[in-house]
């Protein structure tokens, strides 16, 4: 009876140990090696230090969010289940303000980024994130006219519901979305008390972009006396 005893006892034991190497088995981890801005289309864009930005990292799978990561999460591996399903939502903690600027708020750089990934069985996935800027921005630069020849001079830009007023050097940014556009105008008045209205726009025809991520630079050219676009 003993021996049955022990048996049976011994059976349970492995049985439950085949259960827990089941269970690891459908486990992999996820590291995250870092997380970092990526790089503008221009590079004047005001650029920010990833030091400077806390992150907001949101770990989901499918349309279910499993939760917000810490600085302490990122550091180490994340063990998850096997799943094919799995996505990184990282963005800074301005994110949704673009949606409520006014005409007086110049903006801001706004970072989002989303990152589908695949945990498998007994495997690290690693992932390094670029996040980029969701915004587009608008500068203006009179510096080849500044000076005894430029007198007076007012510039707007705007896009959707907005117009901002900018003066040299300054930067006003925009909320993206597909089909979107801007248009500026830049009037001057020089030493000899003319007026001169310059105007231009960008995105309504069919091979205009106007891209995310993005610096455009409007220009004033002596030499054509006209506006063009920089970007």
């Amino acid at each position: 009876m003993k021996l049955n005893i022990f048996y049976i006892l011994s059976g349970i034991f492995l049985l439950i140990g085949c259960q827990q190497k089941e269970v690891l088995s459908r486990e992999g981890f996820l590291s995250v090696s870092g997380i970092e801005i990526q790089t503008q289309t221009n590079t004047e864009v005001a650029s920010r230090s990833t030091d400077d930005i806390i992150w907001t990292v949101e770990l989901w799978k499918g349309n279910e969010m499993l939760r917000t990561l810490s600085a302490e999460d990122i550091q180490d591996k994340i063990e998850l289940d096997v799943a094919d399903d799995y996505v990184l939502k990282v963005y800074s903690p301005n994110y949704g303000v673009e949606k409520k600027w006014t005409n007086e708020e110049k903006g801001e750089p706004v970072y989002y980024k989303e990152v589908p990934f695949v945990v498998n069985q007994g495997e690290t996935t690693g992932l390094k994130v670029q996040v980029p800027m969701i915004t587009f921005a608008v500068s203006l630069d009179l510096s080849e006219v500044l000076g005894d020849w430029l007198q007076e001079y007012s510039f707007a830009v705007t896009s959707g519901e907005r117009s901002i007023s900018l003066q040299n050097g300054e930067t006003a940014y925009f909320p993206h979305s597909e089909g979107i556009s801007f248009s500026y105008q830049l009037s001057m008045t020089n030493s000899d008390s003319e007026v001169n209205v310059l105007n231009g726009e960008w995105g309504k025809m069919d091979d205009e972009t106007v891209n995310i991520n993005t610096m455009y630079t409007v220009v004033y050219n002596w030499s054509t006396q006209s506006l063009s676009l920089e970007k």
